[in-house]
């Protein structure tokens, strides 16, 4: 997902996609984090599970992508 899709895609489902942990699931995008780092400014998702609307992750723009 790039910056520019944050604010039309708030809380709307997503996939999140993790190679590292081998995670593929659907989350609400419920925010977005912008933060400066050692590199420069990024942005970061702020995930909540659908089905409990307890569990929240956060992670890389680059992990997840808009569903249609």
């Amino acid at each position: 997902m790039k910056a520019e899709e944050i604010r039309a895609n708030l809380n709307r489902r997503v996939l999140y996609r993790s190679v590292r942990t081998g995670v593929n699931a659907e989350y609400l995008l419920t925010g977005a984090i912008f933060r400066r780092g050692e590199n420069g400014f990024y942005y970061q998702a702020e995930l909540t599970d659908p089905k409990t609307n307890k569990s929240i992750l956060i992670c890389s723009l680059n992990d997840i992508e808009v569903i249609q």
